[in-house]
């Protein structure tokens, strides 16, 4: 925990208190012990709707009885079937109504979540455009009128198609099949008026739509959160022959790359060749590489491997570190920097922290040679690090390890919120062992579903002491199951649902 957190704690006897005294902007390092059993008062509901939650902060059951309509949707976004067990199914429907939010209001909902809303209102199947977007792709369209199919596919087309699990992702394909039944599709021309409508469902395409259809269908790429290899093809395959908005690549300016957005990605590639031929000589010849050259919105495109190499030197790299993690992303080439980065260093041994924090996304091409000069001593390290939005780590182990390595420091709860569930299940079960209960007690819920049998017993022995009062009962409130459920091992357990009271 934070220090500010431990003295407000500290001087505070009320969870009330406690949230009246933490600045919004950080509520999310309130420890989920200290968000249950609020009243739902007008006054406290006001302090809960003015912060910034995390979701299993606001899963409480609490959260969600009294003034749907004017809960924030960072309160929202911890709706669970649990927490709304004890309230009318109407109420429940009203809450779910007030999930559907666009933009920057967007309440940010999970599979368990969505098909959970869907179990209330599948009885209601021609009032979708009433609920969010996401709950339409559980929806059983054989229910839908279908002289509504075409306006329930226009409110599908807003949903977020990458929400499925590897278990229910069969019903993208079953979603299009009956989008093109609707819709009247025979082949893979879609018109511009078939993409508007099929909207976000762009995104599940296979590469022979994205090659024969309107070219507004790369407008709907551009929202998409990624591509698969032979949709990029098709992508780039659109874009050389220049019949888009954007022309051919020869014409493309710095401003049609920032329109392009998360395609001209895609293309790098392409764009290359129309700057400079590329070498392959051993020998710099396109101008040894500088902070100027870096900030080109165009770098590292017209220096193949072998220039880019040559081109830049450690000085280079140590100084501007920060300019080229922005701007250098192919693994091949980002494992050069790291490579330079490390040449810097040579000396001393030890790359700095200042270094370290910055490497962002290109620190997972990092091998044991570039870990092992790392210096990682501050929590802010480690945090930059374990960023989950730089990607999986694999030597994550590696990297804790370091970190604990360093007189007076623990997996305390700051570390474990930091490292996360996953990467708690690749430590050694003696590690696991030396977690204090209270560290557990103030850190988030943390998935331990890929630790193995016997770490699993012993973080859920942890959660027990930490959250599972002394009594003789084995009933417990619905607080506390939900303190608890991520800790829960599949095998039978005397504090399973059915004794929630």
């Amino acid at each position: 925990m934070l220090p500010i957190f431990s003295q407000i704690i500290s001087v505070n006897t009320s969870n009330v208190q406690v949230i009246q005294n933490v600045p919004d902007d950080l509520a999310t390092e309130i420890p989920r012990s200290l968000l249950v059993d609020f009243s739902s008062s007008n006054d406290v509901i006001t302090i809960l709707n003015r912060k910034k939650w995390k979701r299993q902060q606001v899963e409480d059951e609490t959260l969600s009885l009294v003034f749907i309509d004017v809960l924030s949707s960072s309160v929202l976004q911890g709706f669970t079937c649990t927490g709304v067990r004890k309230i009318g199914n109407g109420q429940v429907k009203n809450l779910i109504k007030a999930c559907r939010r666009s933009g920057s209001r967007k309440v940010n909902l999970v599979e368990s979540q969505l098909t959970c809303m869907y179990t209330y209102i599948k009885d209601d199947a021609a009032s979708f455009n009433l609920y969010p977007p996401d709950v339409l792709l559980y929806y059983d369209y054989s229910l839908v009128p279908q002289g509504s199919c075409r306006a329930y596919f226009t409110e599908l087309g807003n949903a977020n198609f990458s929400v499925f699990s590897a278990a229910l992702s069969y019903k993208r394909t079953a979603l299009f099949e009956n989008a093109k039944s609707c819709l009247g599709i025979t082949n893979t021309s879609l018109t511009k008026d078939s993409i508007s409508v099929l909207g976000n469902m762009c995104c599940i395409l296979d590469a022979s739509y994205i090659l024969n259809s309107d070219s507004s269908i790369l407008e709907k790429l551009k929202a998409c959160p990624s591509l698969t290899s032979a949709q990029a093809a098709a992508v780039q395959a659109r874009m050389i022959n220049g019949n888009t908005r954007s022309g051919a690549p020869s014409v493309w300016t710095e401003q049609t790359l920032k329109d392009l957005g998360m395609l001209s990605l895609v293309n790098l590639v392409l764009y290359a060749p129309f700057f400079l031929s590329l070498c392959s000589s051993t020998d710099c010849t396109l101008g040894f590489i500088t902070r100027v050259t870096i900030v080109n919105l165009t770098f590292p495109l017209n220096y193949d491997i072998s220039q880019f190499t040559s081109c830049l030197n450690s000085t280079i790299v140590k100084d501007n570190l920060d300019a080229l993690v922005s701007q250098v992303q192919q693994q091949n080439y980002t494992t050069i920097v790291l490579s330079k980065l490390r040449q810097a260093y040579n000396a001393s041994g030890i790359i700095p922290e200042d270094q370290v924090q910055i490497l962002g996304a290109m620190s997972r091409s990092a091998t044991m040679a570039d870990i092992n000069m790392w210096s990682i001593i501050q929590i802010d390290t480690l945090a930059s690090l374990m960023n989950p939005s730089n990607g999986p780590w694999d030597p994550a182990k590696a990297i804790i390890s370091k970190y604990l390595s360093v007189k007076g420091n623990s997996l305390s709860s700051v570390a474990l919120n930091t490292i996360g569930g996953p990467n708690l299940c690749a430590l050694d079960v003696v590690a696991i062992r030396n977690i204090s209960v209270e560290s557990i007690k103030n850190a988030n819920a943390l998935d331990i579903s890929s630790c193995t049998t016997e770490k699993k017993q012993e973080v859920f022995a942890l959660a027990y002491k930490a959250f599972i009062p002394v009594t003789r009962s084995i009933s417990i409130s619905t607080s506390t199951y939900q303190l608890i459920q991520s800790y829960l091992r599949k095998q039978t357990n005397p504090h399973s649902q059915k004794n929630i009271i």
